[in-house]
């Protein structure tokens, strides 16, 4: 019997090939190594999610791939098989970029800042508005509703903001996403998109690369995984069975308690809302927070979640309301809700609560004013310097350097600087948007037990959460809004997840929901099952 020589086809050669080739890839900042030699290599056609805690250096392997700074030593490779040393390198490979943080042109229309992702699209220094238009649309099919697409870029909020920059990156049809925290500012309408954008372009032969903090995304997404320690490549391997806790464990450097007890107080009101009316539609009748309480706001994009933050931390003036132990407080004035002890994390840090250029430790001294940390009129700097250190301790901010300018630091270390800073203050009320969006499972369960221990200490907290899991994980209460208004107000005990969601979208919650049952279901992140609204 004579043996039969079978030739792999091209098609079979190219996908046994892989997309991403790194090898002893070291990237240095001044005395930081935020690389230390990674070596892995990207299989071409599917995902692979790169996990590790803040600073592991995730964002950075990310930004030398994509030719957006060059490396110390070590090189990448593309799907070409040529070497990338730049960003024009990566363009010509097919490697596309999305970063954490949405950064879109603001005078421009959405599918302007899509189209600008795509080169033939432009006629000269122009934009070709008809072919143009149409190309967006198609780019922005699936992600983007198409009465968008004619809207000016700086009316969106973060999470189309975000989508937009997915849509922009898709429309240069490149081989290889490179994903940074996708999801991190997306709300559930727009994971659901972003899944099934990753999933059609891997679909049609792509490859793409995700970093994400959320593992419920790596275990929906990806076929493999690499985890990053300090730099260095900690585990890589096929996302199976166990996966998760491996995950987890490489994580964390130890084991926290999963709650903190804290015990409400019902006789003691720390903050109380009433007829609050105004700012984009918002109509708050009653909200009530008790000294040790969690209060968690859910609701859809748009809901007025984080209108309602912003009101209470006096970030916008409106009609009606607002005590803080007892005493009123005037609305639209930050400093006036300081004062009486509202302390506030809001949503956009980058917009509102980082100053890039000033150092980690500056960042954390604004708005402090103990008396520790003042002889009289003058700053104690000494005293101030411990302060800062002991924060960047107890948060477990990476590089653990003071004087490090905060926009050299990786998402999540930024926002754990703003959630050290208000939750340092003396505070009666602790106002947190999204307090957790950006970290790892690491740094999610610090700020949640310092969230915690704030309301163990009497302080009541009011937290915007847009996944359910975290949503359930740390409430004591639940409070829905819909367009603008609270339409379920229930001890986090009576709820479960399929009702909060059925409020938010402005269905009716059954009067027997099942109490004992909170715990998250099955879906992942406490999301919707595809094909759900």
């Amino acid at each position: 019997m004579t043996d039969v020589q079978v030739t792999p086809s091209p098609e079979t050669e190219l996908r046994s090939t892989p997309a991403l080739v790194v090898r002893g890839l070291v990237k240095r900042y001044d005395a930081t190594l935020a690389l230390g030699g990674v070596d892995v290599e990207i299989r071409r056609g599917g995902v692979t999610a790169v996990v590790g805690a803040n600073g592991s250096g995730k964002t950075t392997l990310l930004k030398v791939v994509s030719g957006l700074v060059p490396a110390t030593a070590g090189s990448v490779h593309g799907p070409d098989g040529r070497a990338v040393h730049r960003l024009t390198d990566a363009q010509r490979a097919g490697i596309a970029l999305v970063p954490q943080e949405p950064t879109v042109a603001g005078h421009l229309t959405v599918w302007q800042n899509v189209a600008l992702g795509r080169p033939s699209a432009a006629r000269g220094p122009f934009l070709a508005d008809r072919r143009a238009r149409r190309l967006a649309a198609e780019a922005s099919a699936g992600l983007l509703p198409s009465h968008l697409l004619d809207q000016p870029a700086s009316a969106l909020n973060k999470s189309s903001r975000q989508l937009v920059q997915l849509a922009a990156a898709v429309a240069r049809e490149p081989a290889v996403l490179l994903l940074d925290e996708p999801t991190a500012v997306l709300d559930e309408d727009g994971v659901r998109a972003l899944h099934g954008l990753v999933r059609r372009f891997v679909g049609g032969g792509g490859t793409v690369v995700l970093v994400s903090h959320r593992l419920r995304d790596v275990l929906d997404l990806a076929g493999s995984v690499v985890v990053l320690r300090n730099g260095l490549v900690g585990h890589a391997g096929p996302v199976e069975p166990g996966t998760e806790r491996e995950i987890v464990a490489l994580l964390s450097a130890d084991e926290r308690p999963d709650r903190r007890p804290h015990r409400p107080d019902p006789t003691h009101v720390a903050l109380e809302a009433t007829g609050l009316r105004g700012w984009r539609g918002l109509q708050v009748d009653s909200l009530v927070v008790h000294r040790g309480e969690i209060v968690g706001i859910a609701g859809q994009s748009g809901s007025g979640r984080s209108r309602l933050a912003a009101v209470l931390a006096g970030a916008h003036p409106v009609s009606g309301q607002i005590q803080v132990d007892g005493r009123t407080v005037p609305t639209g004035s930050i400093a006036a809700a300081q004062a009486a002890g509202i302390a506030y994390i809001p949503e956009d840090r980058q917009a509102t609560a980082i100053m890039a250029n000033q150092s980690a430790a500056a960042n954390l001294l604004v708005g402090q004013s103990e008396r520790r940390l003042r002889r009289g009129p003058f700053r104690r700097r000494k005293a101030e310097r411990a302060h800062a250190e002991e924060l960047i301790d107890r948060f477990e901010v990476r590089p653990p350097e003071p004087d490090r300018p905060a926009g050299l630091l990786s998402g999540g270390n930024q926002q754990k600087l703003v959630v050290a800073r208000a939750l340092a203050r003396t505070r009666v009320v602790v106002v947190a948007d999204e307090p957790t969006q950006g970290v790892d499972a690491s740094a999610r369960g610090a700020i949640h037990a310092a969230l915690f221990d704030a309301a163990a200490d009497g302080a009541g907290i009011v937290a915007v959460c847009s996944e359910f899991e975290e949503l359930f994980e740390i409430s004591d209460r639940i409070v829905v809004l819909c367009d603008g208004r609270i339409v379920l107000d229930r001890p986090r005990s009576q709820l479960t997840p399929g009702a909060v969601l059925a409020a938010s979208l402005g269905s009716a919650v059954p009067a027997d929901d099942p109490p004992g049952t909170a715990s998250p279901d099955p879906t992942p992140a406490g999301r919707p099952p595809e094909g759900q609204p």
